[in-house]
């Protein structure tokens, strides 16, 4: 790779909290407002395996969060400029 070139990024996720993306060298980077943190995909399905538990405890459908209809957990993070990416 030359200096100053970047990776290509592809997104594989996007909602109004969060994004996912990888790299064309097979980084997964996961973006949360100003915090980005690169993990390897085993991370990753961990990350969301244990966040799909605490939605569970928490009785919030994972429906609910979908991008389609984001629900008012999803437009709460937004209200008043949200986070930035």
């Amino acid at each position: 790779m030359m200096p100053g070139q970047g990776c290509g990024k592809t997104v594989l996720a996007r909602g109004p909290c969060a994004e996912v993306t990888q790299c064309s060298c097979g980084h997964i980077h996961l973006a949360m407002g100003p915090v980005t943190i690169r993990v390897e995909e085993e991370v990753l399905r961990a990350i969301g395996m244990t966040l799909a538990e605490a939605l569970q405890q928490l009785g919030t459908p994972l429906e609910a969060l979908s991008n389609e209809d984001a629900g008012p957990l999803a437009l709460s993070a937004l209200a008043g400029g949200g986070w930035k990416q």
